[in-house]
């Protein structure tokens, strides 16, 4: 089991990194077990949106503790605190929707979000959702066929989180309230 620390703790180090990379970015929202108010957090999640295209790449890519230096995910370690501080990268048209994934927690995203995304006949690919039938399942992630790589149909826009849970046709709920262990957890979703 990974270490965890006290939420006051981990506000505080994400409340830091947040105001250093800020600068380089439009906007930054604390997200997992910080942003659903657990009281103890086992690593820092942030979803970031940069001012510029990737504006963050140079500034971080020097940055202490750096073990994961994606386009998508840069993740950083910090011996001392045994903390760990995911840093998510979204497309800008695919922002409320990672926010809302890695708010999580990770059985009410599986269970509640993408069992959701899959009945309206949706899929999720490295590319944000796209519609099933233009895609064929890999052996761990969805695909888009060739046919349709240049001319998908797409989503909407998802600039928010509320924006996402709409598309969905979910009634959007506090991230304290999503901090699920299990798929019989009972909370009403109809909007």
């Amino acid at each position: 089991m990974k270490k965890q620390i006290p939420l006051p703790s981990a506000l505080n180090i994400g409340n830091r990194f947040r105001k250093v990379i800020e600068p380089h970015c439009e906007k930054v929202i604390m997200a997992g077990s910080v942003r659903r108010m657990k009281p103890m957090v086992g690593d820092i999640e942030l979803v970031c949106l940069p001012a510029e295209p990737n504006s963050l790449n140079g500034f971080l890519n020097e940055y202490p503790g750096i073990i994961i230096n994606g386009e998508r995910l840069k993740r950083f370690f910090y011996p001392k605190s045994g903390i760990q501080i995911e840093l998510y990268i979204p497309r800008p048209y695919d922002f409320g929707r990672i926010l809302a994934i890695r708010t999580g927690s990770s059985v009410f995203s599986h269970s509640v979000l993408a069992v959701q995304w899959n009945r309206l006949g949706w899929c999720g690919t490295s590319e944000g959702l796209r519609r099933k039938a233009e895609c064929i399942h890999g052996t761990s992630l969805w695909k888009i066929k060739k046919d349709f790589k240049d001319n998908p149909t797409l989503p909407p826009v998802f600039e928010t989180e509320e924006s996402f849970f709409e598309f969905l046709g979910l009634k959007w709920i506090p991230p304290e309230q999503r901090s699920w262990t299990s798929p019989n957890n009972k909370i009403s979703y109809a909007t």
